[in-house]
């Protein structure tokens, strides 16, 4: 049977308007899909390049979520990999968390005879408005996509490093703080037989030629080491238990501070030449310098190791961060390490109302130029301490540090010479004993650490 043109006309727009809604489908899947799977590789470009600078910076990393110096580091990649998104901070991403575990945390590392290392791991989900959302009659991926991406670094300890500590052993330590449960100092010398651990645990992979070492120089407003047989002339308490005073300020004639002549002394006087009959007429802690010692937790024969001697210090006295430098000064230049980390550990204040001018030990003084905080000012600002001392300790191919790490501490309202002294940039500001920690376990690992 033979069927009239005419009586088929209208099939093929019937069949177009069938096909319509599958080929539009197949449209929007294909050019949104592609953006989707576009986003999610630079997602995951984005989270490998941010994990990789958060590790570099090797901050520490407190909260379920990751601190908030992390998170906006990584809130800054995503930025920049997505610059329609407008995304400023944290919060406008759907999620972000950046994780952090030491050696202890990971099974890999605990069970490896490999150098040891920190790993950061983020975790990032964000949204992006589809072109093509879709309805009841066409397919589509709804109002937003969402694409996820997970990443991680690990920052790897190599090299070896000589570690010296300026610790402030002034009276103010002694007493509570909101950071912790026990007094500054206490809290101080836990966190530094942690960090001890770190160190011992790199030592004990007994890699050829890499070895840590680790030092104190305690200060108050004298610093003091063991007297052994030494004996003085002066009797008014320049040996206590065992202990002679150093005073490395030179004097005039005229009682006046001699900078320059300090300076040069500092250089040029060796550490085993150095005075310990400063006279004092105070009473003081009990502590002393510890040359750097690669017997950081175990001893060496009948030798006590760093950490069982620090157990025993107390704090008392006013205080002279100036000395606590150049006593670590000269003990570093004995490390044998290409690295050198010096790091300040202090309350801030150094003394305001008392002075070390004629030898004769701490007197009490209107004039604010010649106290202990307005001496360490001068040699700070004024003869350039700390350039100096840096500049010596990376003589030679070796490359040194200056950081500080303060309690209770306020840039700039606390100790303006210490803060001239280490820059802006390297002074820390920790609230807690964890945060303290934290931040001397991540310069050593910056120190001595690469990323994988």
């Amino acid at each position: 049977m033979h069927t009239p043109i005419l009586a088929q006309r209208g099939h093929a727009a019937m069949l177009f308007a069938m096909v319509l809604p599958v080929l539009f489908g197949i449209f929007v899947l294909g050019t949104d899909g592609a953006r989707a799977l576009q986003y999610k590789a630079r997602m995951m470009d984005a989270s490998e390049a941010a994990v990789l600078a958060i590790a570099a910076h090797a901050a520490s990393n407190s909260g379920e979520q990751g601190s908030p110096e992390n998170r906006q580091i990584a809130a800054d990649f995503f930025a920049a990999y997505f610059p329609s998104l407008n995304i400023q901070t944290p919060g406008d991403l759907v999620s972000l968390t950046v994780q952090r575990e030491n050696c202890e945390q990971i099974a890999a590392c605990v069970a490896s005879d490999g150098p040891r290392f920190f790993q950061y791991q983020i975790s990032a989900s964000l949204t992006f408005p589809s072109w093509f959302p879709g309805n009841d009659a066409i397919v589509g991926f709804g109002e937003n996509i969402a694409v996820s991406s997970h990443s991680s670094a690990r920052k790897y300890q190599s090299n070896a490093i000589d570690v010296m500590l300026a610790a402030d052993f002034s009276g103010s330590m002694a007493s509570k703080w909101s950071g912790g449960s026990k007094k500054k100092y206490q809290d101080l010398i836990d966190i530094i037989d942690s960090v001890a651990e770190q160190l011992e645990a790199f030592n004990a992979l007994n890699i050829p030629g890499k070895t840590n070492t680790l030092g104190i120089a305690p200060y108050s407003h004298y610093v003091r080491r063991e007297a052994g047989s030494e004996r003085c002339n002066n009797k008014k308490r320049t040996i206590s238990l065992g202990l002679g005073h150093v005073e490395h300020l030179r004097f005039q004639q005229n009682k006046r501070v001699d900078y320059r002549e300090t300076i040069i002394d500092m250089q040029t006087q060796p550490y085993t030449q150095d005075d310990i009959c400063a006279v004092n007429n105070s009473t003081v802690g009990y502590f002393y310098s510890i040359p750097l010692t690669r017997y950081i937790t175990t001893g060496n024969g009948s030798s006590e190791s760093f950490t069982t001697r620090i157990g025993r210090f107390w704090p008392k006295g006013g205080t002279a961060s100036y000395l606590g430098l150049i006593e670590s000064y000269k003990l570093l230049l004995s490390g044998q390490n290409s690295k050198k980390l010096l790091i300040i550990l202090s309350d801030g204040v150094d003394t305001g109302n008392y002075t070390p001018i004629g030898a004769t030990g701490p007197r009490w003084t209107r004039t604010w130029s010649k106290t202990y905080a307005g001496i360490g000012n001068k040699l700070v600002t004024g003869y350039n301490l700390c350039e100096i001392i840096k500049s010596d300790l990376s003589a030679d191919g070796n490359s040194a540090d200056i950081y500080m790490i303060g309690f209770d501490y306020q840039q700039g309202k606390t100790n303006t010479a210490l803060d001239a002294c280490v820059g802006s940039d390297n002074i820390f500001y920790a609230q807690n004993k964890t945060e303290i920690l934290n931040r001397i376990l991540a310069l050593v690992a910056e120190e001595i650490g690469h990323l994988k």
